[in-house]
C-alpha cells in the first residue's frame, strides 16, 4: 500500500499529464471507501479521472465529505445539500436544511453545486410534500448562490417540472443517473442549461436508456459513477469506483458510433462548464 503522500505525488504527476475525464457524481467519503480511500483516489486519476464531484446526502456524512476534499483537493470537490430520501414527514428536514444553509454562509471547502437534491418516489410516496418543499428551497439557494444543481429524480417526472418550470434561466446543473425517456430529455432542454448523467447502468443488459443516449447529443452528457452504487459491466457485482469512469465513455462511445476521445473531450467541457 502506496503512502498517502505518495498518492498526492503520483496525482500530481498524472495531472500534469494531460486532460482527461470528471466522474461529476460519487460518494467515495462513503464508509465503503475507508480502508482504500487513497488507492482509490490514485486509481481513478491513473484511468484518466482528473476531478471528481461528491454530492453531499444529509448531515450524517458531510464530515467525511469535507475531510475527503481536504485529503484530496486537486481531485475532489464537494456539492452540499440535503437528499430527497433523507426528508420525509417525521424527520427534522428543516433543521438539516438550516445546517446546509450554515454550510453556503460560510464553507469549510469551495461548493461546486447544490446537491444532491430533488424527489424519489420510489422508497416513500408519503412525503411528497416535504419533498418538494425542501427542493424548492434549495433550488432558491442555488439562485442565491449561483451554483449549480444536481438531480436527483426517480419516479418523479411528472411531479418535478412543474416545480423547474418557473425557474427557467435561473437554474442550471445535471439530472444525476439520468435513466427516464426522450420525452423527460425533451423537457429537460426546455429548462435551459441542463445536461444529463449517464453511468454503469447503460452497460447493463435490456438497459432501456441507450436508445434515449442514441438521441442525446454528446454535448448534453456528463459521465458518472455513482460510487459505490450502480458498478457498469465487467464490474457488476463489486464496488463501483471512479476508475470506471472509462468503461462508461466507452459504452456510449459504442452507442453513439463516436471515438471514445470525443466522448471525453465533450462530456469534460460540458462538466467544466457546470461545475468548475
Amino acid at each position: 500500500m502506496e503512502s498517502l503522500q505518495q498518492t498526492h505525488q503520483n496525482v500530481a504527476a498524472a495531472m500534469d499529464a494531460e486532460v482527461g475525464y470528471v466522474d461529476t457524481h460519487a460518494h467515495i467519503f462513503d464508509a465503503d471507501f475507508d480502508s482504500d480511500r487513497a488507492e482509490t483516489v490514485a486509481r481513478a486519476v491513473a484511468a484518466g479521472v482528473r476531478k471528481i464531484v461528491l454530492p453531499a446526502v444529509d448531515s450524517h456524512s458531510h464530515r467525511a465529505m469535507i475531510d475527503t476534499v481536504r485529503q484530496f483537493p486537486e481531485v475532489c470537490h464537494a456539492a452540499i445539500g440535503m437528499h430527497p430520501t433523507s426528508v420525509n414527514e417525521n424527520t427534522k428536514w428543516r433543521d438539516e436544511l438550516q445546517i446546509v444553509r450554515n454550510l453556503l454562509k460560510e464553507p469549510p471547502v469551495k461548493w461546486c453545486a447544490i446537491g444532491e437534491v430533488g424527489l424519489d418516489l420510489h422508497w416513500n410516496t408519503s412525503s411528497l410534500t416535504e419533498q418538494c418543499q425542501a427542493l424548492v428551497i434549495q433550488m432558491q439557494l442555488a439562485i442565491e448562490y449561483d451554483l449549480p444543481l444536481i438531480l436527483h429524480v426517480r419516479d418523479a417526472w411528472n411531479e418535478i417540472f412543474p416545480l423547474l418550470e418557473p425557474l427557467h434561466g435561473q437554474i442550471r446543473g445535471v439530472f444525476h443517473s439520468f435513466q427516464g425517456t426522450l420525452k423527460d430529455y425533451r423537457q429537460i432542454q426546455e429548462l435551459g442549461n441542463f445536461a444529463v448523467g449517464i453511468g454503469g447502468f447503460i452497460t447493463y443488459k435490456n438497459s432501456s436508456t441507450v436508445k434515449v443516449v442514441e438521441q442525446i447529443p454528446i454535448e448534453d452528457i456528463v459521465l458518472e459513477t455513482d460510487a459505490p452504487y450502480l458498478t457498469p459491466v465487467p464490474f457488476r457485482g463489486t464496488r463501483n469506483e471512479s476508475a470506471h469512469i472509462p468503461v462508461i465513455a466507452a459504452k456510449i462511445a459504442e452507442i453513439k458510433g463516436i471515438p471514445v476521445e470525443e466522448v471525453m473531450r465533450a462530456t469534460t467541457a460540458r462538466a467544466q462548464s457546470i461545475f468548475f
